[in-house]
């Protein structure tokens, strides 16, 4: 299954009642780590999207009981981004897709953000 995202950055906010909507601390602290706020509002915007992406590679909806919070983003040493998953997320990855994995990739220009997430071995 594959999962698609693209949001306009000026759509996201730079704020700590948005932040505590879509992210747990780990990702709060990855963001406060970038003083630039234009790049800042990037990296949000990027956080939102991949969280967007995996849930419709799961084909997670907005009335299936998943929050945000259960997709939880991370980098690898090498930067490469990681998700794992928690709550209504995790249990529909193991019932449906059983011993597969969740791949993800984002990128963030000045405007948009865009994530892929995969489902795959």
């Amino acid at each position: 299954m594959i999962g698609i995202d693209i949001i306009e950055v000026t759509r996201v906010q730079d704020n700590e009642k948005f932040l505590n909507k879509i992210a747990c601390q780990s990702e709060i602290d990855y963001i406060n780590l970038t003083k630039n706020p234009a790049l800042r509002l990037q990296k949000i915007a990027a956080l939102f999207s991949v969280k967007e992406a995996v849930m419709k590679a799961l084909g997670m909806g907005e009335n299936s009981g998943v929050v945000f919070k259960d997709i939880v983003l991370s980098h690898e040493e090498s930067g490469r981004p990681m998700v794992s998953l928690c709550g209504k997320a995790k249990e529909k990855l193991d019932k449906d897709y059983p011993s597969k994995k969740i791949y993800v990739s984002l990128s963030h220009i000045e405007k948009v953000a865009v994530a892929i997430a995969i489902i795959d071995d």
